[in-house]
């Protein structure tokens, strides 16, 4: 990413910090620390929600379109699973089937963006000065998706607040809304040995073409936005573009082993490294690496580029998602 690319983020940052200063957090979500608020993403956590059922209910009719998926009146997104025409049974973000009867319908969506982990169980890595993984993803996945809508191109949250979501579910409603691409965003812990880049990895869908292209580009963008930053960098040893498997040799991450759809695992940087945590508390940060990933993203759908080429795979198992018994819903309205 060259300097004047730099500036145009900066710029685009600082005009939607005074466009949406002031402005309450989602309900329902987690403003995260003070240290890092961020007044650019209140506005956009509660629009972007249903950003992709309005544009998509302009666009079209029911009748010109399958409706396949459904934004609850609390801004949740969920699959539909059934519908007399009235009640709709969808499945909630913890596995469960439920009714519902108001909200809005979601149409086919090119790209679903998945905020890694959620709730109060499930928060993901911890970075010094209150810095929270969960919040991070979500910040980074808000961006994304708001600079996506601008340039034209539907996308929706797998989560839109500080709730749980079970992996099979987020996958599913990648799937259901028949997306092209799903990227789950994370921040990785504990950090690795010194290094003069960035330790950014992206984890793609073992015999995937379409996902190795995707994590190639993701991988590329992202490091060469990340490079020119100053920041004491980690990253392990084999960091890159590559495969992750279990000991079965099936995908090792269930957002790449469940969906159909082509996936990437991103991990963004170390949020334990105070140098890359400095960074990642910045105000400037969500819209920084969401420029990059949203560049990747389109550079994927719009055109023939190929991707950074696979490394060799790793070997690893995983804790498991979180349970049903653990996994409690959000108010679905």
């Amino acid at each position: 990413m060259k300097r004047p690319l730099l500036a145009a983020i900066i710029a685009l940052a600082t005009a939607c910090a005074g466009t949406f200063a002031g402005a309450g957090a989602v309900s329902g979500g987690n403003a995260g620390p003070p240290t890092r608020q961020l007044p650019t993403m209140s506005v956009v956590a509660t629009s972007v929600a249903t950003s992709a059922a309005t544009a998509a209910t302009k666009a079209a009719t029911a009748e010109e379109r399958p409706v396949l998926g459904w934004m609850t009146t609390t801004g949740v997104p969920v699959s539909i699973l059934s519908t007399d025409g009235v009640v709709r049974w969808v499945l909630t973000p913890c596995g469960r089937e439920a009714p519902v009867v108001q909200g809005a319908p979601i149409y086919q969506t090119r790209v679903v963006i998945d905020p890694g982990h959620g709730g109060p169980r499930d928060t993901g890595a911890a970075g010094p000065g209150g810095l929270v993984e969960k919040d991070l993803n979500l910040s980074v996945a808000r961006s994304v998706v708001f600079l996506l809508e601008m340039r034209g191109i539907s996308a929706i949250l797998t989560r839109t607040g500080d709730y749980p979501a079970r992996l099979f579910v987020r996958s599913e409603l990648a799937d259901s809304l028949d997306a092209e691409v799903l990227v789950s965003i994370h921040h990785n812990s504990p950090p690795g040995l010194p290094s003069s880049h960035p330790g950014t990895d992206a984890f793609v869908q073992h015999g995937s073409d379409e996902s190795a292209r995707l994590g190639g580009l993701l991988w590329k963008r992202v490091t060469d936005a990340f490079s020119i930053v100053d920041v004491r960098w980690t990253a392990a040893v084999d960091s890159g573009v590559m495969t992750v498997r279990n000991t079965r040799g099936l995908d090792a991450y269930g957002m790449l082993r469940h969906p159909e759809t082509p996936s990437v695992l991103l991990e963004l940087g170390y949020i334990s490294n105070p140098s890359e945590a400095q960074f990642f508390s910045k105000d400037i940060y969500p819209f920084y690496a969401a420029w990059a990933i949203v560049d990747a993203i389109v550079s994927y759908l719009d055109t023939d580029e190929p991707g950074v080429e696979l490394q060799a795979g790793r070997v690893f198992n995983p804790q498991p998602g979180i349970s049903s018994d653990a996994c409690v819903d959000p108010d679905l309205g």
